[in-house]
């Protein structure tokens, strides 16, 4: 762990962590801590060195021009920022970092003996995951949680029933739980036909959640109104396809009557079950969202 300045004292920190990667689809969880940064204007004070922990030809390095013959090399970086809260309440740490490839343990180790340091009392992770839901119903959020706080209807994640494969997260909340570390987790459920970055409205339901279940009483119009021309663009593309239409009334229908979800519907290889599985109306998608997040300029 590289220190950029003295570890800061801080009151009853609480954490939350975001990993690009296999648990963040459509930049749904880094979107959210990158907002908080920005918009807590939150202080860098250490990043983990990325040499032990990733394959750099897999996860390259990028080149910047930084000026007239200048350039910089950007390496696969876990920062971490602090949060003073000038209000009654916790202080935050802000993990914004990639999902390394090799030594999981020996980095997971190194982030909780960095976590039991600050004496953080709470170890929040935020996630994505693609799922067979339909843009037009309200952002379904799952995840799991030792705190009290989590646990209590409405705040209550509905609760994850997946097993299988694991990423990031899943380890550091096994092994903060392991250190008695209280631990809460909150997904984003992306519908898995809209795989356009971010989507701004499931990044927005994350951070509602994360401002009423701790108080944080953070202005969230800006990610709203954001979420809202999302939301229209969405609509806009997928009634102008009747195939992509068909199959989106089909995920409403199964999510009137599926009152009793659980997260195993949810899944990273959806096979041939859609019709969106043609290459030529995802990149349709793609560049439909990305035109329109370029006009936004959004945060």
């Amino acid at each position: 762990m590289k220190l950029l300045q003295d570890i800061p004292a801080l009151k009853d920190p609480v954490l939350i962590a975001a990993f690009s990667g296999w648990n963040d689809a459509s930049e749904v969880a880094t979107w959210s801590a990158r907002f908080l940064v920005r918009k807590w204007k939150a202080v860098k004070f250490a990043e983990i060195d990325p040499e032990e922990y990733y394959v750099f030809t897999e996860t390259r390095p990028t080149v910047k021009i930084v000026g007239p013959s200048m350039r910089t090399i950007d390496w696969p970086s876990n920062k971490l920022y602090y949060y003073k809260n000038p209000f009654d309440g916790s202080d935050f740490i802000i993990l914004v970092g990639v999902e390394p490839q090799l030594k999981w343990q020996t980095f997971v180790t190194e982030l909780t003996d960095l976590i039991k340091q600050l004496k953080v009392s709470l170890v929040i992770t935020l996630g994505g995951l693609l799922a067979a839901v339909p843009h037009s119903a309200p952002p379904r959020i799952t995840g799991t949680a030792t705190d009290p706080r989590f646990q209590a209807p409405p705040s209550r994640p509905r609760p994850s029933g997946y097993r299988g494969p694991t990423g990031i997260l899943g380890v550091l909340n096994t092994t903060c739980n392991k250190e008695s570390i209280t631990t809460a987790s909150i997904w984003g459920n992306v519908p898995h036909y809209l795989q356009a970055s971010p989507n701004v409205r499931v990044a927005s339901a994350v951070l509602e959640r994360l401002n009423n279940v701790l108080a944080l009483g953070l202005d969230l119009r800006g990610p709203m109104s954001l979420a809202t021309k999302f939301d229209h663009r969405v609509s806009e593309l997928v009634s102008g396809n009747p195939e992509v239409a068909a199959y989106v009334q089909q995920l409403e229908e199964e999510e009137q009557h599926d009152q009793d979800y659980e997260e195993d519907r949810a899944t990273r290889d959806f096979g041939q079950q859609t019709p969106l599985s043609s290459e030529d109306i995802m990149l349709e998608l793609e560049e439909f969202f990305k035109k329109g997040q370029d006009e936004d300029a959004g945060p």
